[in-house]
């Protein structure tokens, strides 16, 4: 009878701590908030067009908030809009919590907040909710609008060569008719929202598909998964006949790592540097494009934006690009030569915030004057640089050499000079 009971007993013990624990995750997940984009806008029956600032491959939004005008950056790959940690707009009404997403792929539980009614050119929406994320922007960036403005129901024009950008909530605004060639060039797609922001089907090279995000907060014109890389590349490499076009797609290896998410860097591995012929996006194709590989998801970046508009329409789900003529090789084929330069150097933060050398492609000058990856730059001109944001910070000057002293991780140190903005 004792083996009975003391068997009773340890079945009952197990039911409780079973029970306990579902109740602390019901806790927990009743903690999390909800994806929501039930903010008001102030108009009804409304096109309104903002005036935006195009400066180093992104775009930026004058947005007004209790009076004082800030700049915040214009992400696509943001599902919702952004504040950071330790501003004034960080201390709102908490609006629980949610599960972020960042450009590496690693997620995060972070607080929401919910924002006071924020000004868009003429528009005022009120019941905005904001994640609050830790810095990672230079200091003159004050937030970050995301996907939740088309979420919400609005559509969305970003035209970079007028330096503007469109909202509307009229159904067929974007429908009006325009010329006949004007329509013949605009690609759309329909875009897949995952995570709550927009994908779209691409072809790189070969004849393959690759779904990419369209994330205006990467400056990059392309970027792809590396697995996936690896993937199409070996299938390409099995057809004798395209051995020698997939030898060109190649234009050098390195470890290394470039992607900075919200919570941290990209993991170290190995990264392809990619020269594409031709990159086809709906039925425009892009020519002579410099490519990454990532750790990370594959995306389109705001790059995109300096040859053509981009417009969201939610009701469809629908993207458009329409090409900006001056960028068109030719009058009767839709291609658009990108001839960008490959990315040479990219800095990232090491474990104690230092700005430290994450990648750097071996033809490229950086390499040729002496930076390797894993370098820490301790100085510029012989002044100290104490962290990764004093490093974002410091003012270059176009045109003019620096001193960078760089400490290698075997702790040997030497001096590089650099023109780090070139001239043109």
């Amino acid at each position: 009878m004792s083996d009975k009971w003391t068997y009773r007993r340890m079945m009952v013990r197990a039911l409780l701590a079973l029970i306990t624990y579902h109740m602390s995750l019901i806790t927990s997940m009743a903690q999390l908030g909800r994806y929501k984009v039930d903010f008001f806008v102030s108009e009804s029956d409304f096109a309104d067009s903002i005036v935006i600032e195009w400066t180093n491959g992104q775009v930026y939004v004058p947005v007004t908030i209790e009076g004082r005008t800030m700049r915040f950056l214009l992400d696509t790959g943001a599902s919702q809009t952004v504040v950071f940690q330790g501003t004034s707009l960080a201390n709102g009404p908490h609006a629980g919590g949610i599960i972020s997403h960042d450009a590496t792929g690693r997620t995060d539980t972070v607080p929401m907040v919910l924002l006071p009614p924020v000004q868009i050119g003429g528009l005022l929406l009120t019941g905005m909710r904001a994640t609050v994320q830790p810095r990672y922007l230079p200091s003159t960036v004050d937030g970050i609008l995301g996907f939740d403005l088309v979420n919400g129901g609005l559509s969305m024009k970003i035209d970079v060569p007028a330096r503007q950008l469109i909202l509307t909530d009229r159904k067929r605004h974007f429908e009006t008719p325009t010329p006949l060639r004007e329509r013949q060039w605009e690609s759309k797609l329909t875009y897949h929202l995952n995570f709550h922001v927009p994908y779209i089907d691409i072809v790189p090279f070969g004849r393959r598909a690759e779904r990419v995000l369209f994330d205006t907060g990467s400056r990059q014109f392309f970027s792809m998964n590396k697995s996936h890389f690896d993937d199409a590349f070996w299938r390409l490499t099995k057809r004798l006949a395209m051995r020698k076009i997939a030898d060109s797609i190649v234009e050098g290896r390195a470890v290394g790592r470039h992607a900075i998410g919200h919570f941290g860097v990209e993991p170290l591995g190995e990264v392809i540097f990619l020269h594409l012929d031709d990159l086809q996006i709906g039925t425009s194709v892009f020519t002579n494009v410099h490519a990454l590989t990532t750790q990370g998801g594959s995306h389109i970046g705001a790059s995109l934006l300096e040859y053509g508009s981009v417009t969201f329409i939610p009701r469809k789900r629908q993207f458009i690009f329409q090409p900006a003529f001056s960028s068109l090789t030719s009058h009767f084929l839709p291609q658009i030569d990108v001839a960008n330069r490959q990315l040479e150097i990219a800095f990232v933060a090491d474990a104690l915030g230092r700005p430290e050398v994450g990648l750097v492609w071996e033809q490229g000058v950086p390499y040729r004057l002496g930076f390797r990856q894993g370098d820490i730059i301790e100085q510029i001109d012989h002044r100290p640089v104490q962290s990764m944001a004093q490093f974002l910070r410091w003012s270059f000057q176009r045109g003019r050499e620096y001193v960078f002293t760089l400490c290698s991780p075997q702790g040997k140190r030497r001096d590089v000079s650099w023109v780090r903005l070139r001239e043109n």
